[in-house]
């Protein structure tokens, strides 16, 4: 079998040329002396510091996608094991389910005052 050198060339150059792409960014004055200063602290050329926080903030940003959709998940959990405890709790009170449907509104109104609790003490 008869291997066709200049194929070979085109493959070699074109993995080349998908590794070693050049891309021109602009960046202001306060950005490079920042990117500067991070690439002296780590002893690193320019290039490679700004690579690797590129490569950083999208891997960051791609899980981030799956960490909200966790967190969504586990909320739902939550919300599911806090309604079956109720649904247990009414079962062996008496007159319980007429209760959990009287006290309804009000833990809805109990909840949304937590959340915003909550939420006020992230920020």
């Amino acid at each position: 079998m008869e291997v066709d050198p200049l194929s070979m060339i085109e493959d070699t150059d074109e993995h080349s040329l998908r590794r070693r792409r050049r891309l021109h960014v602009r960046l202001s004055a306060a950005t490079r002396a920042e990117l500067a200063r991070r690439a002296a602290a780590s002893g690193i050329p320019v290039s490679s510091a700004a690579r690797q926080l590129i490569e950083a903030e999208l891997e960051r940003k791609e899980t981030a996608g799956v960490d909200d959709a966790d967190h969504g998940l586990v909320g739902l959990a939550a919300l599911i094991a806090a309604e079956h405890a109720v649904l247990m709790v009414a079962s062996v009170l008496p007159e319980g389910e007429r209760r959990l449907r009287d006290l309804g509104p009000t833990a809805t109104i109990a909840a949304e005052e937590r959340l915003a609790l909550l939420r006020e003490g992230g920020q």
